[in-house]
């Protein structure tokens, strides 16, 4: 029996299905990753991207076309993935006439006349710590959007030019999250320890390592002591530099805990924060680093500083010394 034998044309009409449609259609839900991608929620870092109509996942360190995405997330092999997407109604993809540009000069949003509404929202809705927020309002990593009253986040380069800029919403019935055209993630949000720490919490998002940080003073430790950063996604690049302008010894992985990650179709899937801890932390144990992990009790350390604020005789602070899953 003759095996039947795709052709070119197949493959590439295959591939050309619209990348970003196919995800929606498939129960992906989507928000701004930047100018150029688009984030899938709980998905452990899959961005897609616009103008290309390819995608990267973080966790797995996987990238491709519509083919390769089927293939990996509808577990597939390479006739079925294309046998699937041709009998998909997706509307084709249409390259821009006119990518846009990829580099250029990071702009800072304008600043409001006062911070109330982010004071507001990382105090009362976040539980963050009045002293640490503003510790960074002073050092002008943190401060509030005018018009839109965004929470704005600031990475810098050792120069003090900020390169990276992450934007969050202050209403917490609409939930806005986008990082600024031109900020580069490889530069963390840092809230720095003294000047003899060698010491890094790795967190994944800002509001993620204030809440670290508010943890740590409310168990009666010092906050200021040790370094944390933000990687703003599940990709080491920020930590990588963070290293080679800092003394390190010992890497603390504080990354979300997500155990209600879900696939496409509702399917559990792996709990993609803590792999990605596992793989860091194997890493840089490698590389001579002292490495350990902190995991939170819930999805994250946020909202495990909020369930202690609701609860304070009840709830105990997962942040102690010895309270590590394991140490490699």
């Amino acid at each position: 029996m003759k095996q039947y034998t795709l052709s070119k044309l197949e493959i590439d009409k295959a591939n050309n299905t619209n990348l970003i449609e196919f995800a929606r259609s498939n129960g992906y839900i989507l928000e701004n990753g930047g100018r150029r991608a688009l984030h899938a929620k709980h998905s452990g870092g899959l961005y897609f991207f616009k103008d290309s109509n390819k995608y990267y996942h973080f966790s797995t360190d996987t990238h491709g076309c519509p083919i390769d995405f089927v293939m990996q997330f509808w577990n597939m092999n390479f006739k079925e993935a294309i046998a699937f997407l041709l009998e998909s109604e997706i509307p084709r993809f249409t390259p821009l006439l006119h990518s846009p540009q990829t580099a250029g000069q990071l702009t800072l949003p304008d600043k409001a006349s006062n911070y109330r509404r982010v004071a507001w929202y990382l105090v009362h809705v976040r539980g963050i710590d009045s002293e640490i927020m503003s510790q960074l309002m002073h050092d002008k990593k943190l401060y509030q959007q005018s018009k839109t009253g965004n929470c704005v986040f600031i990475g810098y380069d050792p120069d003090g030019i900020p390169k990276y800029c992450s934007m969050r919403g202050c209403n917490p019935n609409r939930p806005f999250k986008q990082d600024r055209i031109h900020s580069d993630k490889s530069y963390p949000f840092l809230i720095p320890g003294s000047n003899n720490s060698s010491r890094v919490y790795v967190c994944e998002s800002p509001i993620d390592a204030m809440s670290h940080a508010t943890l740590t003073k409310l168990n009666g430790l010092d906050w200021r002591a040790d370094h944390r950063i933000s990687l703003g996604c599940l990709s080491d690049n920020a930590l990588e530099r963070f290293l080679s302008q800092h003394t390190i010894h010992e890497i603390i992985f504080c990354l979300d805990n997500d155990y209600n990650a879900t696939y496409r179709d509702g399917s559990p899937a792996p709990n993609w924060g803590q792999e990605a801890a596992f793989k860091f932390a194997h890493t840089y144990d490698e590389l001579g680093y002292q490495t350990s992990i902190q995991t939170p009790h819930n999805k994250d350390f946020n909202i495990d500083l909020v369930s202690m604020r609701h609860a304070p005789l009840k709830a105990k602070s997962p942040i102690h010394e010895e309270d590590c899953d394991y140490e490699l």
